[in-house]
């Protein structure tokens, strides 16, 4: 898509945001872009990454990602799934076979990858270690140990239930699958190819000028203080990554490509729309997970991505597969960046839709003319009120012999006397018309439904 005035124009009001965001959230500072399809278009630091040094926060900061990590182990799976590695309907305690923990829930059986991967496993949260309070995360072997003494908090496919527990073991388990620690995996067969140079799981490999300080406010009103470091160890595979913006827009560029698996297309396009897609959502519709990804309503657009927070950071990936759009925002303090997120989108979906539309060629008025012939309205053997063919605001379109728009959707010329329905049930699919020995248009088919006319 063509970045027009219009959208430039969204863009500068976004950042205006940004800037009010980062004054009344009191964040420290805070990198953002906006990626199009295949190119991060707009990028922007704001304020610190290092404040004691005077470091500008910038899209080549470094920052913990934390739990957008588990969007990588998603990948990982995902690949060793179309490698023929496993199934993502297996039990993963095939592979894993110290997997145990105790279910007081009917038909209770080992959670599978796809269970685990989407939070529809009924794992808990965390395991049965103080982590979270001494900063140092179990190693694996600890995390899986202690399995044998918590259990289910939920059925599986129950609701969704966020593990942090499940995903550092998933991670683990298709290292032993692949043959390959986890961080040789994801570095060959992932950040690697897609040229995520950044990116990566040792902080002492940047420098202080690339890395954004982690800081916490005491109180507000006071000034930032250094957050501790929190040693990750068995949850690598959950949060444990570090990357910048303009890295990870690669990733979210990899999410919005067309074509089979090779070379720096990690995943084929099918794979991806697979992982985009719902595995189980709430009841009222507002979260739900796919294969990795969180998918939530904004705007009316499905969104999916994923956050992270660790002390000290918090970061948000969300992105629009229908207008090929996402945005990032990365902090290094506590904030909730889905907000930001969802501010940026909120500002660009609309304008999106519209320069969408308005790239879509009308017809001209001679086409408009050619296909008179076709207007009037058809019915399925006069059992229903049908359609009617007619123009509405320059295009041509079927409609509700009713009236109702929100059933109507549009013609797009294919060949003689066919076109493609573009919207409805029947998207993608032919409209044929047929004509009598005169050339008159007589019926058609919609799809494989045949329709009489009954009306010019």
């Amino acid at each position: 898509m063509a970045i027009t005035d219009a959208i430039h124009a969204a863009i500068e009001l976004v950042g205006a945001k940004l800037a009010y965001e980062l004054e009344d959230r009191q964040i420290p500072g805070m990198s953002v872009g906006i990626v199009v399809d295949q190119d991060l278009i707009w990028h922007q630091g704001y304020g610190s990454a290092n404040i004691e040094k005077g470091i500008a926060a910038n899209e080549k900061t470094v920052y913990r990602v934390a739990s957008i990590t588990k969007l990588f182990t998603a990948t990982m799976l995902m690949q060793l799934r179309d490698a023929g590695k496993l199934q993502l309907d297996d039990p993963i305690a095939k592979y894993l076979t110290d997997f145990a923990i105790q279910s007081n829930f009917p038909d209770a059986k080992s959670p599978t990858f796809r269970q685990i991967v989407s939070h529809s496993s009924g794992l808990p949260r965390e395991g049965t270690h103080a982590g979270w309070r001494d900063m140092n995360m179990p190693t694996i072997e600890e995390l899986i140990a202690s399995l044998a003494d918590l259990e289910m908090i939920l059925p599986t496919m129950f609701e969704p239930k966020y593990s942090n527990l499940a995903i550092a073991i998933l991670g683990h388990t298709l290292s032993k699958i692949a043959g390959q620690t986890y961080v040789e995996y994801v570095q060959e067969h992932i950040l690697g190819p897609l040229g995520m140079t950044t990116t990566g799981f040792d902080r002492e490999r940047y420098s202080e000028e690339e890395y954004a300080i982690s800081y916490y406010l005491p109180s507000r009103g006071e000034p930032f203080a250094p957050a501790p470091h929190w040693n990750q160890n068995g949850f690598l595979p959950a949060g444990g990554m570090y990357s910048t913006v303009a890295d990870m827009a690669k990733f979210m560029s990899l999410q919005f490509r067309d074509g089979e698996a090779g070379g720096s297309q990690i995943l084929g396009s099918s794979t991806l729309r697979e992982m985009h897609s719902p595995v189980l959502i709430n009841d009222n519709f507002t979260v739900g997970y796919g294969i990795g990804f969180g998918m939530r309503p904004v705007a009316n657009h499905k969104v999916i991505g994923h956050s992270g927070g660790l002390p000290g950071y918090t970061t948000n990936i969300a992105m629009v597969p229908a207008l090929k759009l996402g945005v990032l925002v990365f902090t290094n303090t506590g904030t909730n960046p889905v907000e930001i997120s969802d501010m940026m989108l909120r500002t660009l979906i609309p304008i999106f839709e519209a320069e969408e539309k308005r790239a879509i060629p009308k017809p001209t008025p001679e086409q408009l003319q050619s296909w008179k012939p076709y207007m009037g309205r058809y019915a399925l053997r006069s059992l229903d009120d049908g359609i009617e063919i007619k123009v509405v605001d320059g295009w041509l379109k079927a409609v509700p012999a009713d009236g109702n728009m929100a059933g109507s959707f549009r013609l797009e010329p294919y060949d003689e006397h066919r076109f493609k329905m573009v919207g409805g049930s029947s998207q993608g699919e032919l409209m044929i018309f047929e004509t009598d020995q005169n050339g008159d248009v007589t019926s058609l088919w919609m799809g494989r439904y045949p329709l009489d006319r009954i009306e010019s």
